[in-house]
């Protein structure tokens, strides 16, 4: 049988203040095409849902479709384990109710030692969970190596050696590389690797299909296939060279491919001189883009952004040369009437910082953008 693994969808988020929703409802649509393309037998998703633990009504209704679809109308399975944005027990509620239609969703550490059992698979499909909670219901130490190593092994002691067995869970594990829009993996590694997760405890599994990381990479392809999905779109300017696929995990060859999925936006970086830019921009057949540009030799000022933004309506990030002008001593009321929040912020931080903010600030401010926004309606 085919197993197609996805992960990190994120419904409702957003890239510096732009909601990504509608073209996420297109990445549905896309993705079911690729199951009926391709036979698929069963979905993974794992974990990241939703971006935020409260999903909005708007990206419920988007996950909605896309697992009705699946289970109900192309009698796919789904088996789903909650990440670390999930709000666990909100994703696995009705659950019991969810399993009869096909989708199987694990917000429990206990959910995780269940088979669930498709053609000649074994599936286990582990939520994210914290350490030191995991370990004391396991009885071990508080190390996230120690406590997934206790994991599989239970799970292994009771599995059907017979039949293929995945795993898919939402960590980080070691040989894995973290991207600029991997906030909590980075973060890890910051502090010395506390969270990271050896490839030794996935031994004994024939494919680990693991979410967390945005990258798609494959840590391990001998003997445990051990693979990172990836996000199923851009969601940072950091990952607009990414290759954005679907991996396919084929349980009677033991091969993985991979699957491209079909694009509905692009992210650009545009770097060079004020003038370089407007002139190239006259004859860019990609204006729409999403684009991030850095001005080389001015330093940024609200009428320069007021003018790129006439040439690219979708303008997210803007800053300009670095360092700090004598005459950008602050950001006036005027300025603050044009510019957007986001780029209020670049220019805010290159006049009292002398450099635009980095990804995770951004990302930072545009959450907290759309939760005031919320707050109005």
């Amino acid at each position: 049988m085919k197993i197609l693994h996805t992960s990190d969808l994120h419904f409702g988020i957003s890239l510096s203040g732009t909601p990504l929703l509608k073209y996420q409802w297109e990445f549905c649509d896309s993705l079911c095409n690729i199951v009926s393309d391709n036979s698929i037998d069963a979905v993974i998703v794992s974990g990241d849902v939703f971006d935020t633990n409260v999903a909005s009504a708007e990206a419920i209704k988007c996950w909605s479709y896309l697992a009705t679809k699946l289970c109900l109308e192309m009698k796919v399975p789904v088996i789903v384990c909650a990440g670390n944005h999930d709000g666990a027990a909100r994703l696995a509620s009705c659950s019991d109710l969810l399993r009869a239609a096909g989708l199987h969703i694990s917000g429990t550490l206990e959910d995780g030692f269940l088979p669930i059992k498709i053609g000649n698979c074994e599936i286990y499909s582990l939520p994210y969970y914290n350490p030191s909670d995991a370990a004391a219901v396991l009885g071990c130490k508080a190390d996230a190596g120690i406590v997934m190593t206790e994991i599989t092994k239970k799970i292994l002691e009771n599995a059907d050696k017979s039949k293929t067995l995945v795993f898919s869970a939402h960590c980080f594990a070691a040989g894995g590389k973290a991207g600029e829009s991997d906030v909590s993996a980075r973060t890890a590694e910051s502090v010395g690797g506390a969270d990271l997760v050896p490839i030794s405890a996935f031994a004994g599994f024939d494919y680990v299909a693991l979410g967390h990381l945005h990258r798609p990479q494959t840590i391990s392809k001998s003997g445990t296939v051990i693979r990172y999905s990836g996000t199923p779109m851009p969601y940072s300017f950091g990952e607009a060279a990414q290759n954005k696929t679907v991996s396919v995990f084929d349980t009677d060859s033991k091969t993985l491919t991979e699957i491209e999925v079909p694009q509905p936006y692009r992210l650009r970086t545009i770097e060079g001189t004020y003038e370089e830019i407007l002139t190239n921009a006259e004859t860019d057949p990609h204006k729409e883009d999403f684009v991030k540009i850095k001005v080389t030799d001015k330093y940024a000022g609200n009428n320069m952004f007021a003018r790129l933004r006439e040439n690219y309506p979708n303008l997210l990030i803007f800053s300009g040369k670095q360092g700090t002008s004598s005459s950008s001593a602050g950001v006036t009321a005027a300025e603050a009437a044009e510019l957007d929040p986001a780029a209020l912020a670049v220019k805010y931080s290159l006049d009292k910082r002398g450099h635009e903010p980095d990804e995770d600030e951004l990302r930072w401010l545009a959450e907290a953008i759309a939760e005031v926004e919320k707050e109005k309606l």
